[in-house]
């Protein structure tokens, strides 16, 4: 339209004359405002119109990237929240497992002493009343020995001899008892003594023979080692396990000058850790092993430990060893790891008692048994 305008504009001047020139000078800048006023209204729009096309450009560009990563966040999260159930879960698990087992234990542990008390009570009223029965065939015997003349006496004496050392022998390799078979080769012997007959010497060498070889055993270790090992169940099930935090280089490395007061830092600082977990951060950060797994250890090593004195207390060596080099493992695994300082002698301690010999090597024959044989056999073919 301006320049339509501006083309009539120049074809009048060209056929206005001269004196008209006045008329189109006043008339052209009306024209030019209208044309700038036009121009004017235009920006506005243009303005609007590169407002709504970045608002679009920057709605494209948040679809695109902010909502994916908006997603990928709550995925994310919801990811965590089922990682931390999961977590839970097994934690929850893992504690019933251990409280399960913890009752088990020390429902076994109560069942076994029950039942080795039990035993144990029966034997000795076994013991009783067999001596109670050996009280009074001496006394009846001895009460008829009065009325007996001097060849049935020899004969009795011999009899008796050759049963008292079989049940000496019974008494030392079915029962495991030396004392009682010493007590039964001593009263054999006392008969032989009695009759006083240079025919019985080679029986009452052999007799001599075995009783020293029996009073020269060493005594059998079975209680000393039970109740060692009752002492150690108790005071580790009364001690408490954590974790042995690692110490910075300047407190692991000794100083040159290592002082009363270094010592003293040093000690400081173990007692600390006992109460006090704390982790250097001038050293890897290493992570933490949950209390659980040391209360589950302690609980096995608890139930070795109940396992080997059973053992001892039967007189089982292979078993009884066997036992203890299971706890000693486990002990030596745990070294360095817990605060716990007594480790050390534990071990020590197990390790002496796996070396030590429950029960004696017994005689694998008595010898005066042959020899009372003997004599048995001649008084029958004598009488």
């Amino acid at each position: 339209m301006s320049e339509s305008t501006s083309n009539e504009l120049e074809q009048q001047e060209s056929s206005t004359p001269v004196a008209d020139h006045d008329d189109t000078a006043t008339k052209s800048p009306v024209s030019a405002t209208a044309t700038k006023s036009r121009s004017s209204s235009l920006v506005p729009w243009l303005v609007v119109l590169i407002l709504l096309l970045v608002i679009a450009a920057a709605g494209w560009f948040g679809y695109r990237h902010l909502v994916p990563m908006h997603t990928q966040h709550q995925q994310a999260l919801e990811n965590l929240r089922n990682e931390q159930t999961a977590t839970q879960a097994e934690l929850e698990q893992l504690q019933q497992a251990l409280e399960s087992t913890s009752g088990q234990v020390n429902e076994q542990l109560e069942q076994a002493l029950s039942a080795q008390e039990q035993q144990l009570r029966q034997q000795l009223q076994a013991q009783q009343s067999q001596l109670a029965d050996y009280r009074l065939a001496v006394e009846s015997v001895q009460a008829e020995l009065a009325n007996l003349d001097m060849s049935q006496e020899s004969n009795w004496r011999i009899f008796e001899a050759h049963e008292l050392t079989g049940r000496a022998a019974t008494k030392l390799w079915i029962e495991q008892d030396p004392q009682a078979s010493l007590a039964f080769l001593r009263l054999a012997q006392s008969h032989l003594v009695a009759l006083n007959n240079p025919a019985h010497m080679a029986a009452r060498q052999a007799l001599a023979n075995d009783i020293a070889a029996l009073e020269q055993l060493p005594e059998a270790q079975v209680t000393d080692v039970s109740l060692t090992l009752g002492a150690l169940r108790d005071r580790i099930s009364r001690s408490t396990w954590y974790q042995q935090l690692a110490m910075t280089d300047k407190e692991q490395a000794p100083t040159a000058d290592d002082t009363w007061l270094a010592n003293l830092k040093r000690s400081a600082n173990t007692l600390l850790q006992q109460f006090v977990r704390v982790q250097r951060r001038d050293t890897p950060v290493e992570p933490l092993i949950a209390d659980a797994y040391f209360d589950v250890v302690q609980q096995r090593l608890l139930l070795q430990l109940q396992l080997a004195q059973q053992a001892a207390m039967q007189g089982e060596q292979t078993l009884f060893e066997t036992t203890l080099e299971e706890a000693i493992n486990q002990l030596q695994v745990l070294e360095g790891q817990i605060t716990d300082t007594s480790i050390t002698d534990v071990v020590k301690q197990l390790t002496e008692l796996s070396q030590v010999t429950l029960r004696p090597d017994y005689p694998t024959q008595l010898e005066a048994t042959n020899q009372l044989e003997r004599l048995v056999r001649q008084q029958n073919v004598g009488g």
